[in-house]
């Protein structure tokens, strides 16, 4: 992005300087106005460039997919969060009342190592969110309800993983290492 930035400068500088050399051979009558007219129209497109791009990416929004697999959020900025249902571990909901946000609460899907995926509520509402979640075993909508009517911002937990079944063990570094089968020579 750095290296994009300052050839944007160097373009931006040359058809400044091409249109202020060009200027005046136009003006005196010695040349055309297309010269000039052409390198101006480039240098406020150059200049103009950055606000165009992020008026096209607040347009575009923030999309959000779910699928057998799992919920996907792609920012407006090109950013993208994913869980997959697998790894799924927490559903809560954050009621953020009286906080000068656009959203009034955010679904927190919370899954193993970094990913996650936070969904505003009016995403969720124009993708359905809570009927994909009501499919997890032991999830319980009433909670929802709950939070929606608490007066403070607080995060509400709303589903959370079974621990896993079976027993496991913490083996130490040193202990596997000393674990490792010897080899006998036999004579």
């Amino acid at each position: 992005m750095r290296g994009s930035g300052s050839m944007r400068r160097v373009w931006l500088g040359v058809t400044l300087v091409v249109t202020l050399l060009s200027f005046y051979p136009a003006w005196s009558g010695m040349s055309s106005w297309w010269l000039p007219g052409i390198a101006f129209t480039l240098f406020l497109l150059f200049a103009l460039e950055p606000w165009l791009l992020t008026w096209e990416l607040r347009r575009r929004g923030e999309e959000l997919q779910i699928t057998d697999e799992g919920v996907l959020r792609r920012l407006a900025r090109g950013d993208s969060e994913y869980v997959r249902w697998v790894d799924l571990r927490e559903v809560s909901i954050v009621v953020t009342q009286g906080v000068n946000l656009t959203e009034e609460y955010f679904y927190v899907l919370a899954g193993t190592g970094t990913s996650g995926v936070l969904v505003g509520q009016r995403l969720a509402t124009r993708h359905d969110l809570v009927s994909h979640l009501t499919k997890l075993p032991g999830f319980d909508h009433r909670n929802i309800e709950s939070a929606m009517a608490s007066p403070v911002n607080q995060r509400f937990t709303l589903w959370r993983a079974a621990a896993l079944d079976g027993e496991a063990s913490v083996i130490h570094e040193r202990a596997v290492r000393q674990g490792e089968p010897q080899r006998r020579l036999l004579h």
